[in-house]
């Protein structure tokens, strides 16, 4: 079986995700917004240094 490989992010989606987190919006919403798993999006703000809603 084939382990799948993540998908790269793209840096106008990590503007996206900044742009989401800054009008409040939590990992779920963002997920959904930006087609991606919310542990994806959590795991990237923090490689970034971004502070998520809970």
């Amino acid at each position: 079986m084939r382990t799948l490989k993540p998908k790269q992010w793209s840096e106008s989606e990590i503007q996206r995700l900044l742009k989401l987190v800054r009008a409040g919006a939590g990992a779920s919403k963002i997920a959904a917004e930006l087609g991606r798993y919310a542990g994806s999006v959590r795991r990237m703000a923090r490689s970034k240094g971004i502070l998520l809603k809970k």
